[in-house]
């Protein structure tokens, strides 16, 4: 290695002879072995399958919320065989007809109860009175059809 052509320069001098380096190869982003790959199946896995789940049950599901709108579209003067109407038709999607469609009057209010554990307390919808509270009875409802579990 001879150097003798660089002797009696000034540092500005040697400064201007340098040659640029070149620039390194860019780190690839892919994972680098197989490992990073079972971790990225580990992690893709249970999120699609919890997102397949959530997907599945709002589809099934999905008859409560239009019973909901149903309620809500209802007029303020509204009769309450019209709300009763709406929860029978909800629970024939998942009871056998046979099951439901023949209960009125109080035994089908206290099938209606018992759906929720008696956190609501449906009364015969025959009897009500013009100075029943009907917020309340949309309120009761509503949670019903958000709430309610199907006995087995």
């Amino acid at each position: 290695m001879d150097n003798n052509d660089l002797q009696g320069l000034e540092v500005y001098q040697l400064y201007e002879l340098m040659e640029p380096l070149a620039d390194p190869e860019p780190v690839s982003m892919m994972p680098q072995g197989p490992g990073w790959w079972l971790v990225v199946a580990a992690v893709l896995v249970p999120v699609l399958a919890a997102l397949t789940f959530w997907l599945y049950r709002r589809h099934k599901n999905r008859f409560r919320h239009y019973a909901i709108l149903e309620i809500d579209a209802l007029p303020p003067d509204y009769n309450p065989l019209q709300v009763s109407a709406i929860l029978k038709r909800c629970l024939m999607t998942q009871v056998p007809r046979q099951q439901v469609a023949s209960l009125t009057g109080q035994q089908w209010c206290d099938y209606l109860n018992n759906c929720v554990a008696n956190k609501v307390q449906f009364h015969d919808f025959y009897f009500l009175t013009d100075a029943f509270d009907r917020e309340q009875l949309r309120r009761d409802a509503k949670y019903w059809l958000t709430h309610y579990k199907v006995a087995a």
